[in-house]
């Protein structure tokens, strides 16, 4: 092999085996390297658990990037959308709600510092809206409020 060639893929090696290093962390050592571990991947999920459908949930939700659109959910209906997080850059991402006259905007749903610690285990980020408000968790289980309407 050239000389050139083998210098152009090294970077990528390296890149390729620590990759392989860090998705590859048995569970039992998770916890002794949780401070250590870096996700690079999440995902919010917006779950409707308003108690009927006589009024939908409307939401939009968007980052500096990107647009995720409108949305309409019925009771026990989850929108959901995954990304990677930046580096040299602030990962944010802000929802719209909207249920009968009431509503919500600008609502922080994912900011790196914040969530990247409280979702890191799991990878996961979960909001629930519910009549008196909207509600966090990190596991789908406990439940914060962190939102009235």
């Amino acid at each position: 092999m050239p000389y050139n060639n083998f210098r152009t893929l090294t970077p990528l090696l390296c890149m390729l085996m620590l990759a392989s290093c860090i998705s590859q962390t048995p569970v039992s050592y998770a916890k002794s390297v949780d401070n250590l571990v870096i996700r690079f991947r999440y995902k919010v999920h917006i779950v409707n658990g308003l108690p009927d459908n006589a009024k939908p949930l409307e939401l939009s939700c968007h980052s500096n990037d990107d647009d995720l659109g409108h949305h309409t959910l019925w009771k026990d209906q989850e929108f959901r959308f995954k990304f990677g997080i930046h580096f040299w850059k602030k990962t944010h991402f802000v929802c719209n709600f909207s249920w009968g006259s009431k509503s919500l905007n600008d609502i922080t749903v994912f900011v790196n510092e914040v969530e990247t610690r409280t979702c890191r285990e799991t990878g996961n980020c979960f909001w629930k809206v519910e009549t008196d408000g909207i509600y966090f968790s990190n596991n789908d289980q406990n439940w914060e409020k962190r939102f009235n309407w």
